[in-house]
C-alpha cells in the first residue's frame, strides 16, 4: 500500500549513511590535497574516502531549487531547502536546513561545495542533514534538461534507474494529465488546497506515468493550492524516482502548455519556468 509521509520526519531503513563532501570529481578543490567525494556524484554505490588533488577550483552548480523556506503556506510550514547540484559527472539533491554559519542564500547558478549525510532515497542521489554549504561563484551556466518519452523514463521498471536519469532534471513532452490511474478522466477545476495530489501523464500512444504533487513537503507545491489544473497537451520538467515494487514516477519541476509556452508559475532563477511538485514517500 502506498503511504503519504512528510519528508522531514521520514526515516528510511537500509539507506547509505556516510558523511561526504560534494565536489566535482573531475574538477575538485585546490585548497585541499585530500577530500572526501562521491564518484560519480549520482552513483547509488558511491562511498566516501576517494582522494583527489585537482587545481582547477571548479565546483558543482545549483541547477534547480526544488523547495525553499517560506514559512507557512497553504496549511504547511516550510523550513528546509531542496537543491539540485550538478557537475559533469552527475546530479543529486541537497536536502535540509542550511548549516549554521552559511553566509549566502542559495540560488540557481551558484557553484558550491556541501557536506552532509549521503542518503539515496527512492534512487534519488541525495545528501541530507547538511553540515556545511559554501559558495564559490555565482551566475554559472546551467545545462538544459534532456527530453524523454514515457517509455524511456519507465523502462527500468523496478530495477535501478539509469545514472543518466537518476537525480537529473528531465523533460517529458506532449502529454496530457489525468486524475485516474487508467488515464481516462482529464484534469479539470483547480488543484486542491491543503492536500497532496496524484495525477497521471498519458502520451499519444497510450503510455501512462504517475505524477505526484507533494504539497506537504515542497513550498511551490503548496503555492499550487487553488490554482487551475493544466489542461490539454503539456510539457513536464521534473525528476524520476522509483520505490520497491512500484514503477518509476515523476516529480514535476515545471509544466508548460503546448504549443504555447505559457508557464503555470515562475520559480527560481535563470529564466526557469517552475511549478514544483513532490512525490509522496512510499513504504
Amino acid at each position: 500500500m502506498k503511504k503519504l509521509m512528510k519528508k522531514n520526519y521520514y526515516l528510511l531503513t537500509g539507506l547509505i549513511a556516510s558523511t561526504v563532501v560534494l565536489f566535482a570529481s573531475n574538477a575538485l578543490a585546490s585548497d585541499a590535497s585530500t577530500i572526501e567525494a562521491l564518484t560519480p556524484l549520482n552513483s547509488p554505490t558511491a562511498q566516501p574516502g576517494q582522494t583527489y588533488d585537482n587545481a582547477s577550483g571548479a565546483y558543482p552548480v545549483i541547477s534547480a531549487i526544488l523547495s525553499a523556506p517560506v514559512g507557512s503556506l497553504d496549511g504547511y510550514n516550510y523550513t528546509w531547502w531542496s537543491l539540485l547540484g550538478a557537475d559533469s559527472t552527475g546530479s543529486l539533491d541537497l536536502y535540509g536546513a542550511l548549516p549554521g554559519g552559511t553566509s549566502f542564500t542559495p540560488a540557481v547558478g551558484d557553484a558550491i561545495s556541501a557536506a552532509g549525510t549521503y542518503s539515496p532515497y527512492h534512487q534519488i542521489p541525495e545528501i541530507e542533514t547538511l553540515t556545511s554549504l559554501n559558495l564559490f561563484s555565482t551566475g554559472n551556466a546551467v545545462s538544459s534538461p534532456g527530453v524523454y518519452t514515457i517509455p524511456a523514463l519507465t523502462a527500468s521498471g523496478t530495477g535501478p534507474i539509469p545514472l543518466s536519469i537518476a537525480g537529473y532534471l528531465v523533460i517529458l513532452d506532449n502529454v496530457s494529465l489525468y486524475t485516474d490511474s487508467a488515464a481516462t478522466i482529464p484534469v479539470s477545476g483547480n488543484f486542491a488546497t491543503h492536500a497532496n495530489v496524484t495525477l497521471y501523464a498519458k502520451d499519444g500512444s497510450g503510455n501512462i506515468m504517475e505524477i505526484y504533487d507533494w504539497a506537504s513537503s515542497y513550498s511551490t507545491c503548496g503555492a499550487l493550492g487553488g490554482t487551475p489544473d493544466p489542461t490539454g497537451l503539456v510539457d513536464i520538467t521534473g525528476f524520476v524516482t522509483q520505490s520497491g515494487s512500484f514503477g518509476p514516477e515523476m516529480t514535476p519541476f515545471s509544466i508548460t502548455q503546448v504549443p504555447e509556452p505559457t508557464a503555470l508559475s515562475l520559480c527560481g532563477a535563470g529564466g526557469l519556468l517552475a511549478l514544483i511538485f513532490r512525490l509522496r514517500r512510499k513504504a
